[in-house]
């Protein structure tokens, strides 16, 4: 999807020059475009049959939540475009939004047809792994596709575990994941697989001079995938305790720590999400590990899949205030029901959904915001 080109450290030592300009960005790009390539046919998979968007490296959190429409690129990257500059792509010059993303991943999967796709799992820390999660996932349930989905995790904290070439020993899923809607699977590797797998990684000589430790840690004797079950929303007749501090109908707990600084900003670490649906209104909860806070921004998005049709949902709690936003041409407006219920570390919306008996899916996540930054992250998920 991206070619990787605005990692600033990876572009220092592959240019030899402590403050990279765009077109040395450009170069990493065209560097990790030819590893690529290199890795893949060590795996024997030969270059006519791979693939490359090119979207901007960094870029496509940004895609799938605020720039989606076309006619609004984003300025992306260390290259500095608004538009992809590389010419061996699916579409050179494609524009740099999110409806460009979804509509390559969903031509090339009308194309090929695929019978199994693997793709990262949300729950990755990198923000481009987990966007690109979400724009595949949307893919294969906008396309009703019956396909086997192997989803791979790459970076999650202290994994994995060591950060050591360790062949003789197994690749085990991260221990603060096992509320997180994952089903994880593990497929053995033969020896001969494994020594194939190591010689592709470091086909990517960019990346092993700047992170060789965390990358010869993926050489194990066996290569770990997870799906992802759709939740069920719960429907229910009586209204419970919304001031409940053990939070009625959680459907995920996160593990507390988030990505970043979460010693500090505790208030923005997000560690449940519940959901229920009363009286012809969906409520949605998340909790955090101290109170809400007005210095924060909490955002719901979602994703509404309906049987002829996809809206979006995108809400932000601001200063204690829910805001409802239009952020696309398929957005929803007027969908809150009543004011928010904040209550120390728990948040309440109460959602008006339309037209719910043609009602496929709900596509959710939730972030958190500090000062421009992303602080953490509940998982998008199928509901």
């Amino acid at each position: 999807v991206t070619d990787g080109e605005s990692y600033k450290k990876a572009a220092q030592v592959f240019t030899g020059d402590i403050n990279p300009t765009p077109a040395d960005f450009y170069k990493l790009g065209l560097q990790r475009h030819s590893e690529s390539l290199a890795a893949m046919s060590v795996l024997g998979l030969p270059k006519n049959d791979v693939i490359f968007l090119g979207f901007a490296d960094g870029s496509t959190r940004f895609l799938w939540s605020d720039f989606w429409d076309n006619g609004k690129p984003r300025i992306s990257g260390g290259t500095n475009v608004a538009y992809s500059p590389y010419k061996d792509v699916y579409k050179p010059g494609v524009a740099y939004t999110g409806e460009n993303l979804e509509n390559e991943l969903q031509d090339i999967m009308k194309s090929f047809k695929p019978t199994d796709i693997y793709y990262p799992l949300a729950d990755d820390v990198h923000p481009d792994h987990w966007a690109v999660s979400n724009f595949t996932r949307y893919a294969i349930v906008a396309l009703n596709l019956n396909v086997k989905e192997h989803m791979f995790l790459v970076h999650h904290p202290q994994w994995p575990v060591p950060w050591l070439l360790m062949p003789n020993d197994s690749l085990l899923p991260p221990t603060d994941m096992k509320d997180s809607n994952t089903v994880w699977h593990s497929i053995p590797l033969s020896k001969q697989e494994e020594a194939k797998k190591e010689e592709a990684i470091k086909q990517y000589t960019s990346q092993i001079k700047v992170m060789e430790p965390f990358l010869l840690a993926f050489v194990r004797k066996n290569e770990l995938f997870g799906t992802k079950p759709v939740i069920t929303i719960p429907e229910v007749e009586t209204k419970p305790n919304l001031y409940d501090k053990n939070m009625p109908f959680s459907l995920l707990s996160i593990p507390a720590g988030g990505i970043l600084d979460q010693e500090i900003y505790k208030s923005a670490d997000l560690t449940k999400l519940a959901s229920f649906y009363y009286d012809n209104h969906l409520y949605i909860g998340v909790q955090t590990l101290s109170p809400i806070s007005k210095n924060v921004r909490y955002n719901i998005e979602m994703r509404l899949f309906y049987n002829n049709s996809i809206k979006r949902i995108d809400l932000g709690l601001v200063n204690g205030k829910l805001y409802q936003y239009r952020k696309a041409n398929n957005s929803l407006l007027k969908s809150i029901a009543s004011r928010p219920i904040i209550d120390k570390n728990i948040l309440w919306i109460k959602l008006n959904i339309p037209q719910k008996q043609d009602l496929r899916y709900i596509f959710m996540g939730s972030d958190s915001i500090y000062k421009g930054r992303l602080i953490d992250k509940i998982p998008w998920n199928l509901y």
